[in-house]
């Protein structure tokens, strides 16, 4: 429901409940009192994970993060993301290539190849590279890195690869394909790496590397880079069926046909390039494009599966008693970014949120599992104060171009894109980045890190000693229970209740069944079952009703259950 400024909903109505997982309360709301110390105490594992799932929003920085929260949630709203008991600061610089290779220079705006290398690899390498180490100019092959995939895939763990791009782009190829420049996608693409060519005795284009390290697991776009003609001969696809037994699916039916890795490792491509946004896009122009009252419209992606649907199955694919390691990316945040897309990319900022809360679902019957959630570097979105691009009252410019939505609070919210000149491709920015995690070794991402310190937590750290005493937390292996959070409007007239309803919005974790009521004493007078992931729901009461009522969320899962209420006003 929107917020209306002379209606009973006035600024500060909406109520937040806490968020909780066991007995830890991590996310909090606004003028929370009670202190959390040993709660996030009793968070801390120091063991090393024995599962390790990734999660990137490419291009996903706070300021992203907060325009599709406001979106999305409103303001007083929080992601699954938000709620992460561990929360750090990440640096994302990287190298330039150079004649002397003990001190190359910094270069503090990079791209998504080495900032990708960076966690795969443990190591700073320049723009465009992939898991390889710098060298004296852009042709000039590096140094091979191993990456965590690679380590993992030795120790006899299972790996899996995901990605709403073509899972040759720079991000996911970083997890497991080692070239001087990340344009090199396919085998007809490799003119800027003629020594990498499988025909010169090198390892190949990013596509034939991918499978050449017999990932079991690759979900994402990149069909026409699979079907161009190898050195040898064949398509990369066929290459990929015939040398390492690939079994090759194509639309979402397909995937949710495929419940084992016994007949040999997934390849699911599911669009020729990148795979299409969540949201139509919403372009910003010099003018202002949107308004107060523009809202974003759904996209139609065909056969094309959710990032959630391809995480789900991957996680399910990879599930084994020795463990696993599953990078995942939302990758159309960065690419709608460089669109001037706002529509596009808050879209996407969504789409790993529910990912988030696949990967939560698993972690909540397998604690021994380490979850981060991260983006690759900054972008270009921001959120300004006057609604258009040109100068406002106080002399404040709003950017070289806008676009202005209605948020989840009803009101409007203006972004500005100004790293370009309208009709050009937005530039990354080099701010640090927001990191979080939760799991084994998850405390480690806490204060200012850099990515590539993400390299030896994802293997699993040397584990410390946790303080004993009566105040020590004592480690448990069970089940977590469910996280719930809950938004609602604390006051709504009788008339809005009858239609279009209370407005009540959940995100929940770790739960298999979720239930959303509203109970005027002991009585119940609506209730809706939802995902187990949460929805937004409007709660609709014929008549009859006022005063007070308690809007309840019960959330069951292998954990237990969990209840979070909170109180709403009806009027006349």
């Amino acid at each position: 429901m929107a917020r209306r400024r002379t209606g009973v909903l006035a600024a500060g109505t909406l109520a937040v409940g806490a968020i909780a997982l066991g007995s830890a309360v991590y996310a909090v709301s606004p003028g929370f009192t009670d202190d959390r110390s040993a709660d996030l105490a009793a968070a801390i594992n120091p063991a090393k994970p024995k599962n390790v799932i990734l999660l990137i929003g490419d291009g996903t920085d706070d300021s992203i993060i907060t325009a599709a929260r406001n979106y999305e949630l409103g303001a007083k709203g929080r992601f699954a993301l938000d709620e992460l008991p561990f929360t750090g600061a990440m640096t994302t610089f990287g190298l330039k290539t150079g004649p002397n290779p003990d001190d190359y220079p910094i270069n503090y705006v990079s791209d998504s190849a080495p900032t990708a290398s960076g966690w795969s690899t443990g190591k700073k390498t320049v723009d465009s590279r992939l898991s390889q180490g710098p060298s004296s100019g852009d042709t000039v092959p590096g140094e091979d890195y191993e990456t965590v995939l690679e380590k993992y895939k030795k120790q006899g763990k299972r790996t899996g690869n995901v990605s709403t791009a073509e899972i040759t782009d720079a991000t996911p190829a970083a997890a497991a394909a080692h070239i001087n420049l990340r344009a090199c996608q396919g085998p007809t693409d490799m003119a800027s790496c003629p020594t990498a060519k499988k025909s010169a005795g090198g390892k190949g284009s990013v596509a034939e590397q991918l499978v050449d390290n017999k990932i079991d697991v690759i979900l994402g776009g990149g069909l026409n880079r699979y079907n161009q003609t190898t050195d040898a001969g064949p398509s990369v696809l066929s290459y990929a069926q015939s040398a390492h037994k690939y079994q090759v699916i194509k639309d979402k039916t397909a995937l949710s046909g495929v419940d084992t890795l016994a007949n040999g490792p997934i390849l699911g491509l599911f669009s020729g390039g990148n795979m299409t946004p969540k949201y139509k896009p919403l372009t910003a122009t010099p003018a202002g494009a949107g308004g107060p009252d523009t809202t974003c419209q759904t996209a139609d992606r065909g056969t094309q599966p959710s990032l959630a649907d391809m995480t789900d199955k991957a996680i399910k694919l990879l599930d084994n008693d020795k463990g696993f390691f599953l990078q995942v990316e939302s990758a159309m945040v960065d690419k709608q970014e460089h669109a001037s897309d706002l529509c596009g990319a808050i879209g996407d900022v969504l789409e790993l949120d529910k990912a988030l809360k696949v990967a939560q679902a698993y972690q909540a019957k397998h604690p021994d599992t380490l979850i981060i959630v991260t983006g690759d570097h900054a972008h270009s979105t921001q959120i300004v104060g006057n609604g258009g691009s040109t100068t406002d009252a106080t002399g404040a410019t709003g950017g070289k171009a806008t676009a202005t939505v209605k948020t989840a609070d009803g009101d409007p919210m203006t972004v500005a894109y100004s790293t370009s000149n309208p009709g050009g491709s937005q530039s990354h920015t080099g701010a640090q980045i927001r990191v979080a995690a939760s799991g084994p070794q998850a405390a480690n991402v806490t204060g200012t890190i850099d990515q590539t310190d993400l390299f030896a937590t994802m293997l699993g750290r040397t584990p410390s000693r946790l303080p004993t005493g009566p105040t020590a937390p004592a480690p448990t292996a069970k089940p977590a229970a469910p996280v719930v959070a809950l938004v609602a409007d604390s006051r709504i007239s009788a008339k809005q209740l009858r239609k279009p309803g209370l407005r009540v919005s959940t995100n929940v974790a770790g739960a298999t069944s979720v239930k959303v009521s509203l109970v005027k004493g002991s009585r119940t007078v609506a209730t809706k079952t939802v995902g187990r992931y949460g929805a937004t729901v409007h709660l609709k009461v014929k008549s009859g009703v006022k005063g007070a009522l308690k809007v309840v969320v019960t959330a069951k899962g292998p954990g237990g259950t969990k209840t979070r209420t909170t109180t709403v006003t009806v009027t006349r």
